[in-house]
């Protein structure tokens, strides 16, 4: 896997030997984390499959934005659609985690390319629970005080969460250091942003074959929202993991690997 930075969307990605002769895989993180997530995934897969991962815009290394607006989700889907044609990737399996779920949503609905959707414990119906409901009020008068402060240009780094060992979704240690590492204006712009998301009804506009997995012990997102998603989606597959939670993606390697190869075989059940 080579880094590198795409300069017109000040974006931080890492891309694989890019074969011909195989299918390519492009991997979306979560909110405040950075493509750093998917390094174990990037090793085990890379033999067999071309892959892009990559920071989202105010995320890891990626450059930081400073408005509200700077983070609808349009414009991380057109960061994303803008690094495929740089690199000339035409046809992928999308692969996304919790946040990257409503990016690939979008991704999906304004652009061609993707054959197959993957959704790790997907942001569905976050508006109606009741955390978003008492809190995104405030979390909108913090972020319109956030954009009127001056532009902010530093990047962040890529965290190792390999030294985290096993990561509870409440996890003090890892929401501090990503927090920390994104920002706290990233932060709550993006949070209200899922806050804020009631478009429900998009979902049922994906087309492409799509799995949708979800921890049974995840406290993010209720279990009961994936599978109502995977009735909304045509063609949708629902898949839980009993033993995982929100943060499945970093403690639930070697189920979430195999869950990535059987989806791109056509193995799903």
């Amino acid at each position: 896997m080579q880094g590198s930075f795409f300069g017109e969307r000040g974006l931080y990605y890492r891309v694989s030997e890019m074969r011909p002769d195989r299918p390519t895989i492009v991997l979306l993180h979560g909110l405040s984390g950075s493509s750093s997530v998917w390094v174990p995934y990037e090793k085990h897969l890379e033999g067999a499959y071309n892959i892009l991962s990559l920071d989202l815009r105010g995320h890891g290394k990626s450059k930081r934005w400073s408005r509200y607006h700077d983070y609808d989700f349009q414009v991380f889907a057109e960061d994303v659609a803008s690094l495929l044609r740089e690199l000339g990737i035409e046809t992928y399996l999308l692969v996304s985690h919790s946040f990257g779920t409503l990016v690939a949503l979008h991704l999906l609905l304004q652009h061609s390319g993707a054959e197959k959707l993957l959704l790790f414990s997907p942001n569905y119906a976050v508006h109606r629970m009741l955390r978003s409901r008492l809190t995104r009020g405030i979390l909108g008068i913090m972020t319109g005080l956030f954009s009127e402060l001056p532009s902010i240009h530093w990047r962040g780094i890529q965290l190792d969460y390999s030294q985290l060992g096993y990561s509870g979704d409440w996890d003090r240690r890892r929401l501090y250091s990503d927090i920390l590492n994104t920002g706290i204006r990233t932060y709550l712009h993006c949070l209200h942003h899922v806050y804020v998301f009631n478009r429900d009804d998009d979902w049922s506009h994906i087309s492409v074959p799509t799995q949708i997995v979800h921890g049974a012990l995840d406290s993010f997102i209720p279990i009961a929202h994936a599978i109502e998603l995977s009735r909304i989606i045509p063609n949708a597959k629902f898949k839980m993991f009993g033993d995982a939670n929100h943060m499945l993606v970093l403690n639930n390697f070697e189920e979430v690997a195999r869950a990535i190869e059987d989806f791109a075989s056509g193995k799903t059940t």
